[in-house]
């Protein structure tokens, strides 16, 4: 086959196909003046060599001829164009593009700050979390006089108590011993962010003393048994 020359390969083809040289170059995506010019062995004035070897390979899809050989062709019979280092084949819209390692990497250093932002945004927006395990209802009534209240929240939350900052434990529990009123205690918790969001708890404390101990010691008489059965005398 490579007796023959590539203008007279490329008309058989055509012929054989039953083509027109326009109805070719539509069907490839060539200009129409680039078919002519390989139909009539005008080489001169063709673009550099990738863009020929691609034109090759587009036009050998169509007429089912072997494109390796024609290029060989094509090689022995035009001065052939080079454009050096920036020697391209025209580029493809279609085709997928080659991710290059600085890309990927900018990528996803790009979607990890993305999403650090994100987590940022939302956890300066959103009300701190704040858990009160005693007492562990809105309202309660004891007999103690004191009540060690207990919770839990995030380590780097600010907690107060009726206004008193408290201490939190690195693993988020905190506690403080409080010594009540008799009657109704109002305790509020607060637990703030440093952007400022805070969340808000009350808890309300009834303190009743026990009957023993709201009588006096003068008051309190001594049990004895008088014939078998027990009676109490004042002092």
């Amino acid at each position: 086959m490579e007796t023959a020359s590539l203008k007279d390969l490329l008309r058989e083809h055509i012929e054989l196909k039953g083509l027109t040289p326009k109805k070719i170059a539509d069907l490839a995506g060539i200009p129409e003046r680039y078919v002519d010019m390989l139909l009539e062995g005008d080489t001169a004035k063709l673009p550099p060599a990738p863009y020929v070897h691609g034109y090759i390979a587009k036009l050998s899809g169509i007429l089912n001829f072997d494109k390796e050989t024609m290029w060989r062709l094509y090689q022995k019979e035009s001065l052939l164009r080079r454009s050096g280092d920036r020697d391209r084949l025209p580029n493809n819209r279609f085709a997928a593009r080659k991710v290059t390692r600085t890309f990927a990497i900018g990528g996803t250093v790009l979607a990890i700050a993305l999403a650090w932002f994100g987590y940022a945004a939302y956890d300066a927006f959103t009300p701190p979390g704040l858990t009160v395990t005693v007492p562990g209802s809105e309202s309660s009534t004891v007999a103690q006089p004191t009540i060690l209240l207990q919770g839990t929240t995030d380590p780097t939350y600010t907690v107060t108590v009726n206004g008193s900052e408290l201490y939190v434990n690195a693993d988020g529990t905190f506690q403080k011993e409080l010594r009540l009123q008799e009657g109704l205690n109002t305790v509020e918790f607060r637990a703030k962010k440093f952007m400022g969001h805070e969340t808000k708890v009350i808890r309300n404390i009834v303190y009743f003393p026990s009957a023993q101990e709201n009588v006096p010691e003068t008051e309190i008489k001594p049990i004895r048994k008088i014939n078998g059965q027990s009676t109490s005398t004042a002092e």
